[in-house]
């Protein structure tokens, strides 16, 4: 019997008696799309995909118009098997991911090894852009990786960077993966214990929350904050859908390939052709050496109308 996959939905909520708004994230067949088109470790796989559901949590609390990337890079002394880790979003919910890893330092680490920061990313950066177009400046927050969670990283950045309380509970398996974000609204009563104590008390409630209640296809969204906060009164709003996307396109790469130097693409004619593989959703796209040669003929030609 096959396993019931979430829905790809977000769910913003808000409980006014305790300060806070929220967003219930649900990714399946979004997520599996990405994962499928890799032969990834389930290890890789699962801190990806926990990247991919902070990627939609914390995307789905912002006013863009663009793309919200999440990018976990590892380098330094202690950097761990991972390479790159990359998410990101379209304010249009197209969703995308990828995991860039070191086959044998990864084989070193054993079977047993858990989807943590410190065992597949090591020391590095977690960065945070939103990209509105080339005629906006682009945003972006970077943190230090920590032990722990992806999740944990964020949080830590929230607090020191953004001064913003913010607490996540995120759970994987079979039926996809579930994220349940919450922050804190700016306290206007200005009883700051009281406000403390309200904060306190929906971190606590965010604990209690199972992870078979969050990977259960048969609740509903709704259900989640409902659980928790029915006491406090919840507030739900229109949900907003996800979808795999990857923005890859032959005309891009015939952007990138003309803006290579020409050296560069002068020995790819030599050699007969080139063949590029997407690394968000593996498509390969064959660039024969008749086809080189015409952007080589085009990228001349276009340079000598420059000068």
């Amino acid at each position: 019997m096959s396993t019931q996959l979430l829905e790809d939905r977000i769910l913003p909520f808000q409980v006014d008696k305790l300060d806070i708004r929220g967003r219930v994230v649900r990714l399946g067949p979004s997520v599996n799309k990405i994962l499928d088109a890799h032969d990834y470790p389930k290890v890789i796989a699962d801190i990806l995909s926990e990247a991919m559901g902070l990627t939609v949590a914390l995307a789905s609390s912002l006013k863009y118009d663009g793309i919200f990337s999440l990018q976990a890079i590892s380098e330094g002394e202690g950097a761990g098997p991972i390479k790159a880790l990359v998410s990101d979003i379209t304010s249009d919910g197209g969703l995308r991911g990828y995991a860039g890893f070191d086959a044998d330092k990864l084989a070193a680490l054993g079977d047993d090894s858990a989807p943590t920061v410190e065992n597949l990313l090591g020391t590095g950066r977690l960065a945070f852009t939103v990209d509105q177009g080339k005629h906006m400046q682009p945003y972006q927050g970077i943190t230090a990786l920590e032990p722990g969670s992806l999740s944990e990283c964020a949080h830590s950045y929230f607090q020191s960077s953004e001064q913003l309380d913010s607490a996540f509970k995120i759970a994987h398996g079979e039926s996809g993966i579930c994220v349940v974000m919450i922050q804190r609204l700016p306290d206007e009563t200005g009883d700051d214990e009281e406000a403390q104590e309200r904060w306190n008390h929906a971190s606590i409630m965010l604990k209690s929350l199972t992870e078979e209640e969050m990977l259960d296809a048969s609740l509903g969204l709704a259900d989640l904050p409902y659980r928790l906060y029915h006491e406090d009164g919840v507030r739900v709003y229109e949900t907003n859908t996800v979808h795999q996307e990857c923005r890859c396109s032959e005309e891009r790469l015939v952007t990138t390939l003309k803006g290579m130097p020409m050296p560069e693409l002068k020995d790819m004619i030599e050699e007969g052709g080139t063949t590029v593989t997407c690394h968000f959703c593996s498509t390969d796209y064959a660039f024969s050496k008749e086809r080189l040669t015409e952007l080589r003929d085009e990228k001349e030609a276009e340079e000598a109308v420059k000068h």
